[in-house]
Parts: C-alpha cells; structure tokens; sequence
C-alpha cells in the first residue's frame, strides 16, 4: 500500500498524545464533604486490575482513532494499481471510438466530441516527456506512431469520424503490434467509447499484463434509433415501362411503437414514391413501394426516413440496374431459324439474340450475356466448360441440353410432376390443375451429372426420370433438360409452359445483382468490363467530386475485379472510371451494426474484460477527467481511505460504548 500524500503521516506522532494523556493523570482530585462515614459504605469499590484493562482499551481506541484519521487523509492506494505515467519505456494510447454510433448526443454536445475534450485534458495532465498514440477505427498510419504530447494533440484535434465500427479484440491486437514494432515494455491504453455490445467481441484475444487499461464509458441522452436495415426488389429484373416494387424492412430499437412514420423513396434525386408505415416496440415492418423506369441504365436510388438525432442510418443508397435488353446466346454448331429457342426470343425486342458457333466465341466476352443456351451438338472443351460454369457464378443462367450421341430411350412419357411450390415456378401459375396439359417426351436421356450439391428436379417422368433440373451455383443456376427441343424429342416447345419456363430462365440471368455494398465489410467489386483492366487508368470517385481514389483491378473468371485498399470516406454513389469513361456506378450504406441501441455500462465491461485476463486499472466517467495530475486523479478513485475513516468512526463508537456503560 502507497499513500498520495505521505507527508501527512508526520502526523502520526499525535499518537502520542493519548499516551501521555493515560500515563500523566492530570485530573484534579475534587474534595467532597460529607457529615456521615457511613456514606462511604454505599460506595461500590472497583476492581484495581479491571480498571486498568478499561484504560487500556479506551487508549486503544483512541490511538486508532488518531491513526485511522491519519491515514484517510495520506490517501492509501495500491501500489499494483499505478499508472505508469513517469515511465520512459511506456507508451500512452488514447483510444477514442469515431465509429457512427459516437455521432448520438450527450446534452447538446456529441459524444465523440465528448471523447474529444476529455482526451485533450487526458494528454496535457500527463509528463510532456511521454510517448503517445491515438487509436481510432480509422486506422491512420501517422496517428500509430510514438508522438510528443503537442503532437498528440494536434492529432486529436484533426481526427474525423463516422469511421467503421473495430472490434476491442482488434484494438488491443493493434497496440501489441505498435508495442512490439517501437519497443516500448508496457502500455496504459486509454479507451473512449459508448461500449456497443457487438464492439466488445474478446474472441481470440491474448491478454498482456503489460498493458493497463482505463475504460471511460459516454452514454447517449437517446436510447431509441429507428433505423433502415435493408431493401430489396420483389422481380430481380428490371425493365422500362414495366412496374416493379422496392421492399424496405424498418427496425425500431427502442421501447416506443412507432405509428405513421413516413418512407420516402427517390430516383436520380427525384422523388418516386412515398408511404408510411407502422413498427411495433423493439420490432421490425416491412413495406413496398411501387416506381415505374421510363429509361435504361444504372440508376441511383435512395431510401429514407427522419429520424433525430441518430441520422447516419436513415438513408439506404442502392443502385437500379435497367437493362435495355437481356442478352441471350446459343452455343451451337448447326443453326437453324426454326429452333424453338431462336423462334422465341429473335423477334423479341426485349431479347438480344445469337447464335454463336463455340469455337469461335471469345470466352472473354461471353460474360456479357445474360443467358447462355448449350446445344446438344456443340462440342465444348473442358476450358470451355469452367467459363460457362464460372459465368453461372457470377449469376448468369445456363441452359443445357442433351447431345444427339448421347445413349437415348425411345420411350413415350409424360411429365407427371411439376415442383410447383418452387420458388422457380412463384410467378408462372397459382396451381396446376388435375386434367393439366404436360408436355410429352418421345426421346429422352439421363441428364449429365453436374458436380454441386445444390440439384434439384423441377420436372419428373411418369418413370420417375428428372426431365428439367436447377443446379444452384454461385450466384446463378445451371438447368439441364433431358430431351432436346426439337419436336421428334418432346413436346415442350409447343406446350403452354414453354414460353413462361424459357422467360423466368431468361430473367433470373438478367437480375439487377448487387443493389449496394457495406463500407468496412465489402472490399471487392466485380466489373463486367474487361475493358476496365487497365489499372493506370481506374479511378473510383464519389458523387461530389472531391474524392478520388486508383484501386487495385484483377482479371478474375474473365471479369475485372476491382479492389480497395482503405475505405470509402463515407456512404453514397461512388462511380467506377475509366480515365473520363464511366464504367459502373455503385452504392455504398454504413453498416447496420451500429445502428443497434445496446451498450455494456462500467461495470459489465470491468467484469467482461478481467474475466478474460485483462490488466483493468479502472472503469471511470470521462467527464472525471480534468487538466490535473493524472496520477493524482486515478489514485482519488481508490476506495481505501473510506476504509480507514470508518475505523476510526468505529473505534470512536466503542470508546462512548466503555466510558458511558462500564462501571
């Protein structure tokens, strides 16, 4: 045990004080007159031996009385408990979490200024002879090196926010890293936050005594967020003049129903669609709203609703994709304008239809499409084979059918069972009725194997044979038909489910893809312009203008991959270019995370960290900290001066308790 003020036990000479007291009687002896000696008889006479063991006891109690005093007020504390604030080798870091859910209120002031103010008063209370580093979810490289205490400041001063939420195990491995890298022996980490449940994730984290650690917990004077979780589109394609729908899914994360609150939905800026809608407390709705395109191309498009203070989350940026046409190709070596697929979709303005021979096809370029038809007679290599297989992938769908050389059973069958509860089929009828019209088979073969644990029969044979299967892969499907098309085979061409199958084939290839992507979680984006993969010449820029950054671009299953290397300033439109060619615009939303209203108070993160083997020093409010001592500060905290003023209240208590009631 240590004492913040150890002068102040000079004082504990005062013990002497009842020493002399007891040892030096200086009472006057009072003469008492009286006419009778028989009074003295009434006089009850008091054991030599218990009366010194009474002085004793009261003397006791006096000297402790003196000493707890003493003691209370030299401020003892644990020595183990320091901060190691006059340490060369120890390096001061300042965690201070810039993250959205910072950007809530405190009174009038937001916490991450909060966090701010209380940081600048943490650096200037501490020896100006420190090493300090300031920690934020950013990540700047210049912040994560040993700077001079103005420099720190500075630093504090120019620090942004609305950065990505970081994980505590991620920011104590991040020190250790700053630790090792720069030789300092221990650390006194600092860490300002509103202590989200999801941020204080402490899986694989390995504790270090070295490193003490100080929480300074903010709360928000608001608890309640109404926040936009996701959208989506209820048809995956998107073309002019047809109507579509956009659903949003709507959290309240507090404990007040919400009623009538209004969505509003724009396109390019223009307003397109409103409506309200009704949340239950800690609940979640989900409404639909309906727009109409009148042009093709990429489209920005935006979701929001109002919601004071906690704004961050109220807007939902997505980008729709409307296709002039949905590009189909056929991989054949014997074309004719009388196959059933080129007579369904060649005179269809919706469709952009060719038939190619697949020798003579760039692989390169077949992503371009949206549907790749597989005739029986095209004899494709294996390479051939993992470009249609990666094309599925990357959300194309693949048609195959069956090879004249392959072994076939001249049976007449009919269709007897269609997976009408399959999502495949949501759009293409209601039911099927007892009487319906299957199509027929003449001809048909085992469909080939394809090598994905997601297969599935849509259509079976009165033998139980698979007629029409789906393969999930990737982000697309691959079906496989067990007849050709062509009318000495099957029926189907003719029969009424053709033209509806053959579409929704058409349409799940030439869906809109990725509505939006997830600062601090997504770092890829997939470009179907190879054109793109002239890396000297990408730039991806935001709306306004004022940013710009050259990523790094992969050839990847024959599309350009683009990748970042930091993260996005902030959630928006962001456009992909190619010198002064725009490429691909995209949509970028702040992570939902932290939209959620659940904190750990000073306690639960006190006992969260420790029971995993962390040197906590102290959990404490941040507004405790002033531009004093900061050693002096910490050691205020210490509970063991109340201990030694409540010896002495007792010790006072039982010295009363002696001298009123023992006779």
């Amino acid at each position: 045990m240590d004492f913040l003020y150890p002068n102040i036990l000079w004082c504990l000479f005062a013990l002497a004080i009842p020493v002399i007291v007891h040892l030096f009687n200086f009472r006057r002896h009072k003469v008492v007159y009286f006419s009778n000696t028989a009074t003295l008889k009434t006089i009850e006479q008091e054991n030599v031996k218990t009366k010194r063991l009474k002085y004793l006891i009261v003397l006791i109690m006096r000297m402790l009385f003196i000493a707890g005093l003493v003691f209370a007020f030299a401020y003892p504390y644990d020595p183990e408990q320091k901060l190691k604030t006059d340490d060369a080798d120890n390096l001061i870091a300042v965690y201070i979490d810039n993250s959205m859910s910072m950007q809530s209120q405190s009174e009038e002031v937001k916490l991450v200024e909060d966090a701010r103010s209380s940081a600048r008063a943490l650096v200037k209370s501490v020896s100006p002879s420190q090493r300090f580093v300031l920690l934020t979810n950013s990540r700047q490289p210049d912040n994560e090196y040993p700077m001079n205490q103005d420099e720190m400041l500075m630093s504090i001063d120019a620090m942004q926010t609305g950065a990505s939420p970081m994980t505590f195990n991620n920011l104590y491995e991040n020190l250790q890293m700053i630790m090792r890298r720069n030789g300092f022996k221990s650390a006194s980490l600092f860490v300002y936050s509103d202590f989200q449940n999801d941020m204080m994730d402490m899986r694989g984290i390995v504790a270090d005594s070295a490193i003490q650690i100080v929480g300074l917990p903010l709360s928000s004077d608001y608890q309640q967020n109404i926040y936009i979780d996701t959208v989506w589109l209820s048809s995956p394609v998107l073309q002019t003049g047809l109507a579509n729908e956009v659903n949003v899914r709507v959290v309240n994360d507090g404990g007040k129903e919400i009623n009538g609150l209004p969505v509003y939905l724009e396109i390019d800026g223009v307003s397109a669609a409103f409506t309200t809608i009704d949340i239950p407390a800690d609940g979640k709705g989900v409404t639909a709203m309906q727009f109409v395109m009148n042009e093709s191309g990429e489209k920005s498009a935006a979701v929001s609703i109002n919601d004071y203070p906690i704004t961050f989350d109220d807007t939902y940026n997505f980008v729709l994709n409307v296709r002039p046409v949905i590009k189909i190709v056929e991989l054949t070596s014997n074309y004719t304008m009388t196959s059933p697929i080129a007579t369904l979709f060649s005179d269809n303005l919706q469709f952009d239809y060719q038939a190619i021979d697949p020798h003579r096809i760039d692989q390169q370029y077949l992503m371009d499409y949206q549907m790749v038809v597989v005739d029986g007679d095209a004899d494709l290599n294996e390479t051939m084979w993992r470009t249609i297989v990666d094309f599925a992938s990357d959300g194309g769908s693949v048609v195959v059918l069956p090879s004249d050389e392959t072994k076939a059973e001249n049976d007449t069958l009919s269709v007897n069972m269609v997976a009408s509860q399959h999502e495949f089929f949501s759009d293409i009828f209601v039911n099927i009725p007892d009487n319906a019209d299957l199509p027929k088979v003449y001809k048909h073969t085992q469909i080939r194997k394809l090598k994905f644990r997601n297969t599935l029969t849509l259509m079976s044979l009165q033998n139980g044979t698979s007629f029409f299967t789906l393969s999930k892969v990737g982000g697309g499907n691959i079906f496989s038909f067990a007849s050709q098309l062509g009318g000495d085979w099957t029926n189907f061409a003719d029969n009424a489910l053709f033209v509806p199958v053959m579409y929704k084939i058409a349409m799940l290839g030439a869906q809109t893809g990725r509505l939006s992507y997830t600062i601090g979680i997504d770092r890829e984006l997939t470009v179907n312009d190879l054109t793109a993969f002239a890396e000297s010449d990408m730039r991806i820029r935001n709306e306004q203008g004022n940013f710009e950054m050259i990523p790094v671009v992969d050839l990847r299953n024959n599309r350009a991959v683009v990748r970042l290397y930091d993260e996005l300033p902030g959630a928006g439109f962001y456009t992909v270019n190619k010198g002064d060619e725009l490429i691909a615009t995209t949509a970028w939303n702040d992570s939902r995370a932290e939209s959620k209203m659940q904190f750990m108070n000073g306690e639960e993160v006190s006992k969260l960290m420790k029971d995993n083997g962390l040197n906590v020093l102290t959990v404490m409010k941040a507004g405790e900290i002033r531009s004093d001592d900061v050693m002096q500060m910490m050691v205020r905290r210490s509970m063991l001066w109340r201990t030694f003023i409540l010896i002495s209240l007792i010790t006072l208590l039982i010295e009363i308790l002696i001298l009123r009631f023992w006779k």
